[in-house]
Order: structure tokens, then sequence, then C-alpha cells
């Protein structure tokens, strides 16, 4: 950051805020160079009555704040003082920064703030506020963020490698003792490492104190980073002849002890992409997703092509840069690559397992082929088939093999098939993010289907346990989150599924699950009467996301619309065409969209080849064909199948079947129905004929001879064939009868037309 007495300040709310939390003291955390002085001085300025103390000098009579700008100074007589002055001073807020926790006492009621760091984005800013031109990824991959050291670089105007070296030399603290210069050649180190490394087994305390490095937490192991500047002086004062060789044997220790992200970093650092390869193999999609920009940031100089020998690199880079909208061409160009690489593994192996996951999920991320569904199984087929020796090697990935096989064949429409794998992922998996998958994905396909009873028993199980909110409210919550939100919807719960939505709504512009996510988003708008707004929002989401998706979920999305369209009564703007392949939720739209276009025979043969696949499909199908047998004047027939889909409903807990019901139909159904109509009621509307088609229709009330009505109407007989047909589409009917029947019922043979 920039000197105190400038008058340039970056501002950092999350650190302005840590520090005004109404703990009794808050100590910043963070090596030399790291900021903490200016911090504290920038938060000092928005208070009043603030004192500094020093060790051995903290004054008699503080104001309210009383900060301390290096607490690592303050010995045990100081920190007496200090307890002695919050007992008499209730009110007093200590502030201060370290270099190492150990410097505060243990048992201090103490709340620590680290990352004190610049983010990326913050480095930008910085960057452009000193009017620097200097690309703000290559500062924060060369100085990690340092504030001190992205200060000398932005003033240096230069990111020449000798220049850099040079400047961050010369930065505080300076160089390691010559004893441990060779472990300042590995940008990460652990103890294991360290002991590897020859080191002396002190040597991370030490550092730590000294203010030369910080620790990093990580999901795989803890990991210490000396500072850039310390690096630079070290290796400036003490050359290492084989650093490159060193910094891969480095990876490979770090490999063995599972720190995923240490490994990978020095693997890029070595300009090993093998060891890259097995880091993201080890750690999965929690190290994508939980240090995402860092890797994309390390890995941004490695060529395309090269990575077409590479498939898992390439996959890695594609769903980190997917999940930034102005970054899509570039992910989608590195699925490609990925894609191509995954289809040349060899057969019968681990490798092509893992290959054949990936092909699975590009497949169902960009929309292409079955949606992955063939990759998914065989990839599961051939997991299976692996020797014992191969599956423990790769056991750590076995996890993120179900899970992403169960989420093509959930969206293939496979729901039983999917069950079984997010069971397999439960028992092989470790990982607290996978394991919520697992779970929350067994919950949503019960949900989803109208099982409400079972759904509920998963939410409660996976509920017990206290998931971190990181992954929570994030990808790995999104399908918990989805199968409550539909719980609470058939509850009539309106509040609690908008809340439910809400926890993971922050990522709809970047989750795979966007289209289940809008369409309970659509349904909620729907029973709140708020369709017109509803339509809005989500044909902007439509929009924004664009058409790369698989198809079940994009005639899931067009389901959505017409749904959203028929609620507020614009029939016409609501068709729902069928096509080959339709998953039964979608059949039964196609079937709604034709029931309210008045084809109610048509709409009975769509409904009667729809396959149910669960309690939710079952009750929606009973009531549309009660509807359409109403209407076509069948009342005994109408009256079972309400009663059937009323029975399915009960059992289950079910409402939003009866959802789009016309409301001059709802008696069928009795009090089920919690919803009232939105305003102007949501009616079958009077099929659009046109002047000819009228004067076809009355014709047929007098003939039914082709001839004599073509005759009649002085036109060919293959013209009155082609009017007829349409005429009967439009009013649902494959009959001279039928279409008269409901030509009757809508008023359409009145002599006033």
């Amino acid at each position: 950051m920039t000197d105190p007495t400038s008058a340039m300040w970056l501002k950092r709310p999350r650190l302005d805020e840590a520090l005004s939390s109404p703990a009794r003291v808050v100590i910043l955390v963070g090596p030399i160079g790291s900021g903490a002085t200016t911090l504290l001085r920038q938060w000092a300025r928005g208070h009043e009555n603030v004192t500094w103390g020093w060790s051995r000098a903290i004054p008699e009579a503080p104001g309210d704040v009383l900060l301390f700008d290096d607490a690592d100074e303050l010995d045990e007589a100081d920190w007496q003082r200090i307890r002695d002055m919050r007992r008499t001073q209730p009110q007093l807020l200590v502030r201060g920064s370290v270099r190492s926790t150990h410097a505060v006492p243990a048992g201090e009621d103490v709340e620590f703030v680290r990352d004190l760091s610049f983010t990326k984005l913050e480095t930008s800013e910085y960057l452009a506020s000193l009017g620097s031109q200097l690309d703000p990824s290559a500062v924060y991959r060369t100085t990690g963020g340092l504030p001190a050291a992205v200060n000398a670089l932005a003033r240096l105007k230069s990111t020449r490698p000798t220049l850099v070296r040079e400047t961050l030399a010369l930065l505080r603290p300076g160089s390691l003792d010559a004893r441990d210069a060779r472990l300042a050649v590995p940008e990460v180190l652990t103890a294991e490492l360290i002991t590897e490394l020859g080191g002396e087994q002190d040597f991370l305390a030490r550092a730590e104190a000294a203010g030369q490095g910080e620790w990093m937490a990580d999901a795989g192991h803890p990991l210490f980073l000396l500072t850039a500047p310390v690096r630079a002086a070290t290796l400036k004062s003490r050359p290492v002849d084989d650093a490159q060789p060193l910094r891969e044997a480095a990876g490979r220790v770090l490999l063995s002890q599972g720190a995923w992200l240490g490994a990978l970093i020095e693997g890029v650092g070595a300009g090993s992409l093998d060891v890259v390869d097995s880091a993201l193999r080890g750690g999965g999609m929690l190290l994508l997703t939980t240090h995402g920009a860092t890797i994309s940031a390390l890995l941004q100089e490695v060529n395309v092509w090269e990575l077409r020998r590479w498939p898992v690199i390439a996959m890695a880079l594609a769903l980190i840069y997917n999940a930034r909208h102005e970054h899509r061409v570039r992910a989608m160009e590195l699925m490609g690559v990925a894609l191509i690489a995954a289809r040349s593994a060899p057969a019968g192996s681990s490798e092509r397992a893992l290959l054949r996951l990936l092909e699975s999920v590009l497949q169902r991320l960009l929309g292409i082929g079955d949606g992955g569904v063939k990759a998914a199984r065989t990839a599961v087929r051939v997991v299976g088939e692996l020797p014992a020796a191969d599956r423990r090697a790769m056991v750590g990935l076995l996890g993120d093999i179900h899970i992403h096989a169960a989420i093509s064949l959930m969206y293939g429409g496979h729901g039983p098939e999917a069950l079984g794998e997010f069971a397999h992922a439960r028992a092989a998996a470790g990982r607290p993010g996978v394991q919520l998958i697992s779970l929350g994905g067994t919950a949503a396909i019960h949900a989803l289907s109208g099982d409400l009873v079972t759904a509920q028993g998963w939410v409660d199980t996976t509920l017990t346990r206290p998931w971190p909110t990181r992954i929570l409210d994030e990808y790995q919550g999104a399908l918990l989150h989805i199968a409550r939100a539909k719980i609470h919807l058939e509850h009539d719960e309106l509040d609690d599924a908008d809340a439910s939505l809400d926890r993971v709504w922050h990522i709809i512009d970047t989750i795979e699950h966007w289209p289940l996510l809008a369409h309970l988003r659509a349904q909620v708008d729907i029973c709140r009467g708020r369709s017109r707004e509803g339509l809005e929002r989500f044909r902007a989401l439509r929009r924004r996301r664009g058409t790369r998706i698989s198809r079940p979920q994009a005639r899931l999305l067009d389901l959505t619309e017409s749904s959203l369209t028929l609620s507020f009564g614009d029939v016409a703007a609501a068709v729902l065409m069928a096509r080959p392949g339709d998953l039964p939720s979608v059949s039964v739209g196609v079937a709604r969209s034709e029931m309210f276009a008045g084809q109610y025979a048509r709409a009975l043969r769509t409904l009667a080849r729809i396959s149910p696949d669960g309690p939710g499909v079952r009750a929606s199908v009973a009531a549309l064909e009660a509807v359409c047998l109403r209407r076509l004047e069948y009342p005994d027939d109408a009256g079972a199948a309400a009663r059937r889909a009323r029975a399915v409903a009960d059992a289950h807990g079910l409402r939003t079947p009866f959802l789009l019901i016309p409301a001059e139909d709802r008696h069928l159904f009795g009090d089920i129905v919690p919803w009232d109509p939105p305003a102007g009621g949501v009616e079958i509307q009077t099929p659009r004929l046109t002047e000819r088609e009228h004067v076809v229709l009355r014709a047929l009330v007098d003939t039914t001879s082709v001839n004599d009505i073509a005759e009649r109407l002085h036109v060919s007989t293959n013209t009155v064939k082609s009017q007829r047909r349409s005429l009967y589409r439009k009013l649902g009917a494959n009959s001279r009868e039928q279409a008269l029947a409901v030509a009757i019922g809508r008023g359409l043979l009145d002599n006033s037309r």
C-alpha cells in the first residue's frame, strides 16, 4: 500500500469491516510489507479519541481506541496492562498488528484478521489509481499481492524480470540466512518439504516471527509462503543452479502430502505439466472452486494447443473460465481441446475412466450429443472394472467421477441411475464438498419427482452436519437448496422457497443448475401472481446465459416460459410443441398448452403417450385428463381422473400439478388448489379460426362429403382437406363429431359469430 502520508488510499471494505468488528480486540496478521500499518492508520482516520501505544509505553489514560502498530514487541507485562484496562474501561477497543499469532499470549480473547495482501482485483485497482500501465495479472503473479511489492513495481513501471528481481530484492525484510538459502527456491513450503530440503525444524516459526512469510489456508494441507521480496533477495545473494529441478522435486513431495495447491504452484514454476495434472486430479473440484482465480493466473501463459496432451488441465481451466461470462469464448475453446484429448485415452485404463468423465461433463455443459449420458455410463463402468490397485491409485477422484456421472444422468432423465451414482459418491468420497453434492442431489431428484417425504428425509439427514458456508451456499450446496425450494413450494411456503433459492442465486450467472433454479423461481412467481414480472426476469436471464446447455435443460426453459405466459392468459404466445425425446415433465407442458388452445382430444393423446416417472407427473397427467374430459363432455370420466389426481397429490403433499388449472375447472379437485387465479383468471381461449375455416366448419354441420363442400365453395378437394386438417388441429379434434362438439361448446357456431 502507499506511504501513510500519501493522499492515495485504496479502499478495502473487507478489512475495514473486520477492524470495525464489535470484538474488543482485533489483530491484523501479516508479514512485513503486508500494509498492516497503513490499514490501521487508514481505519483510525474514521474514528475519534484514538491513542497509539508501544511496548513499555502504553498510555495511562487511552481514549476509546488503543492502537498498536507492532504488537509482536508487546511482552507479558504489556498484555497484563491491556487486560487491566479492558476491565476498568469496558468501552475500550484494542486494535493492532502482528507478524505471527504466536506473539499473542494463548487464551487471549482476540479476533485475528488474515489475508492482508491485495486480491487480483485490488491489485488492478491500485495500479489504475497510480496511472500504471502494467499488466495487473503479471504484477499479482510476481508479488503475490503483497502491497509493498505491488507499490514498488507500480513505481518501477516495468515487468522486465531482471529489473523486477532487483527491485523486490531491495525491499524489507531482506535475505534469508545462508543456512536457509535453498528454502527460498520453492514458492510453497511445508514442514515435511523443509525436512526433505535439509532445512531446520524451527525454520517456519523463525520465518513467521521475522515477517518473512505467512500461512495460507488450503483444504489439502496448510502452506507457508515466503514473501516475494524475501525470495528475490535470497536468490540474488545466493543463486541456485538447480532451481527448476528442485521445484519439480518439491512439487512431487507436496503431491505425496496431498498439498494439491502447493504442488500445482511448484509444478508451474518448474514447467512440469505432469505435476500440475496430478495436482488437479488429486484436488478435484474443491481445488477449482476454492482457488480458481489463482489457478487461472498461474496457467495463463500455457499455450492452448499444448494442452491437447493434458485434457485434465484444459478441462480445469475451461471450468474456471466458464464461471465468468466475459471469458465464455475462452472456456468454449478449452472445452473443445479437452474433449478432443479425452477421446484419445487408452481403453480399459483409469485414465480412460477419468477422461470419459471429462467428456461427459463437457457434453453436458456444451449441450452437445446426448448431454454426456453415454460417456458417464462408460466412465463408471470402466471404474468398476479396474483392478484394485488402480482403484486405490485414483481414490481421491472416485467421488468426483460418481458425482458428475450422476449429474449427467440426472439431466438426461435417468433418475434411478443417478441416485445409484450419488450413493457410490457418498461411499467413495472423503471431501465435504462431494458428500454435500451427493446428499443434495439425492434429495433434489426425489423432490423434483414429487416424492416429498423421501426428499425431506434426505434434507434432514444432510442438515444434521455443520457444513461450512463456503460450500453450503455455493455450487456444492445448490442441489440441496433446489430440493428445499421444491418442498417449500409444494407446501405453499413461498417465502421459504424464495429464501432457499436466494441462498445460491448469487451464482446464477455461473452455475450449471441455473435452468432448474429459474424454473422454481418462475413457479413461485406464478403462485404469487407476478408472472409478467417473472417472465421479464426469466427472459433476461435466458438471454444472458445463452444457449450452451443440454437439450433437456433447454426444454425445461421452454416449459418455464410457456408456463409463465399461460399464467396471465396469453395462450397464443404460450404454445409448446412436442419434440422427440422430451422428458415426461415437458410433455405434460405440451399437453397443457394444447388444452389451453382448446385442442382437448389432441391433449389427451399427448397425455396417453407419457410414461410417468414420479408422483408429480402422475398427478399432473390425471389433472389435465380431468379438464380435457370435462370439456369434451365426459363428466364421469372427468370425475374419475380428478379423483386419481387428488389421491396422488394427497398421498405426497403435492400442489403444483394444479397450479395452471383453469379457474372454471378447479371445482373438479376440491380445496387442494391453494392459490387464487392471477388477475383476470387463467382461461382457455376460443380457438382463432380464419374466415375460410369458419366456412368449412359450417359446411361440416350439413355434410361429411369433401366433394360436396369443395363444390359448394368452388375450390379443389385438396384445398378443403387442407383447411379441414387445420380446423381439426385448432379444435383438438380427430373427427367431424369431435370438431362439432368442441365448436358448439366454444360458441363457434353462434349465428352472430
